[in-house]
């Protein structure tokens, strides 16, 4: 909730003639940047302590007091270094959390995943509206409330999640020389997987010029998608857990990259029939992608979940800025040409790493 007001606190506050949307875009992309570069030294200090919920309840706790800073913020600056401090934060209550469900889920790493999914997507489905609402009684309501729904899931865990003792194999294997060369594309395809489906809102007026439609029915397409992908993530861990991590991630991402070129379809009923088949594909594409990454990349599921995270977050922070520029200076259907290339090219590229030395 306190994600999607951040765009309303950025406007009252002074930036110095810069236009909101640009200052929106860089203060909000801070976070990714930082989380990106934290989460694998996350991962490695987590690992070395084997007590991956000492660092989720801790970093739950700091994330609930970084947030209720927000309502305290009176300049730019203090803005940016809040949302730093919240991507380094956050980057370990992510792998922690991730490591967890890894551990507890045994055997049905796939299903663990999916309900994990689904759950993260229902609360960023549900969040917009709930901040929507509680703005009306000032945009610190929501940030105090946020703060709260935090620091209550901090107590939920110490009290109600089991005490994961990492093993000690783990610990000695995790050094970034270990990792199988043959995960690496799996990185580099979800990365760009991510920075293609988050490009998305940052070129809404273009959409809305193309297929000539309001504001409401872009909306309605993107509930779409986010309802769609929140009932598919449970569903696709269990096809995971049947099939193999590989086999559906190879699949489903190259059928996300052909989805990416009927973007260049003008008409709206393609449009939604694709957002459609995207909520499908998404759901196996970031299950599918976890499981395999926890089961070949040599390294301990600490260190394994830290560059996951990290391959989501640069996307995240990448997909905004590349589609911007390249839109704006090249051409709109230039954006999903490129998408769709690098998304499915290192799939294809890893069949030529195979049988070759597998650690770097």
């Amino acid at each position: 909730m306190a994600y999607f007001v951040l765009p309303i606190l950025i406007k009252s506050l002074s930036i110095n003639g810069i236009p909101v949307d640009t200052a929106s875009g860089i203060v909000i992309s801070l976070w990714g940047m930082f989380a990106t570069l934290s989460q694998p030294f996350a991962g490695r200090l987590i690992e070395k302590s084997g007590k991956p919920k000492k660092y989720l309840a801790g970093s739950l706790i700091l994330t609930s007091l970084l947030i209720f800073l927000y309502s305290r913020v009176e300049s730019i600056s203090e803005l940016v270094l809040l949302r730093a401090f919240l991507g380094i934060v956050e980057s370990f209550m992510l792998v922690s959390g991730l490591t967890i469900i890894l551990y507890i889920s045994g055997k049905k790493k796939g299903e663990g995943f999916g309900i994990y999914n689904t759950f993260t997507d229902l609360g960023f489905s549900i969040s917009p509206t709930a901040a929507g609402f509680m703005i009306f009684y000032g945009i610190n309501t929501v940030f105090y409330f946020s703060a709260i729904l935090v620091l209550v899931s901090s107590i939920g865990i110490l009290l109600f999640v089991e005490d994961i003792e990492i093993r000690e194999k783990s610990k000695k294997r995790s050094s970034l020389r270990n990792l199988n060369r043959e995960a690496i594309p799996v990185f580099i395809s979800l990365s760009f997987a991510v920075a293609m489906m988050s490009s998305i809102v940052p070129l809404e007026n273009s959409f809305l010029t193309r297929l000539n439609i309001t504001p409401l029915e872009f909306g309605i397409s993107f509930t779409l998608y986010l309802l769609i992908r929140t009932l598919s993530n449970t569903p696709a861990g269990i096809l995971t857990d049947r099939f193999g991590g590989w086999r559906v991630y190879a699949i489903s991402s190259v059928l996300l990259s052909i989805t990416g070129l009927f973007f260049l379809i003008e008409s709206f009923f393609a449009f939604l029939l694709v957002r459609f088949i995207q909520g499908l594909i998404v759901a196996m594409v970031y299950t599918s992608s976890a499981v395999y990454v926890a089961e070949k990349s040599n390294l301990g599921y600490a260190m394994s979940m830290g560059l996951l995270s990290s391959s989501i977050t640069a996307g995240l922070t990448a997909g905004p800025l590349i589609a911007g520029l390249v839109s704006g200076y090249i051409g709109f259907d230039y954006v999903y040409i490129l998408f769709s290339l690098m998304v499915s090219l290192p799939v294809t590229a890893k069949k030529f790493l195979k049988g070759s030395a597998t650690t770097l």
